[in-house]
């Protein structure tokens, strides 16, 4: 169940960063910085997922 529990951190931090993307849409041209928070938040949601799978057992 670990790995399932590394997947839905992922996945939650995926959302995150999506919403603070919204956020930034709304604001338009000021948000740079929500717009780089988004992107970091985005790496990080990456790099737990491809951990999450490289601890995947074989099929």
């Amino acid at each position: 169940m670990e790995v399932k529990a590394k997947l839905k951190r992922a996945l939650r931090s995926i959302e995150d960063a999506r919403d603070t993307l919204k956020r930034a849409e709304r604001k338009g041209g000021d948000a740079v910085r929500e717009i780089r928070d988004a992107v970091r938040e985005l790496d990080d949601a990456e790099a737990n997922v491809r951990r999450a799978i490289r601890e995947l057992p074989e099929e």
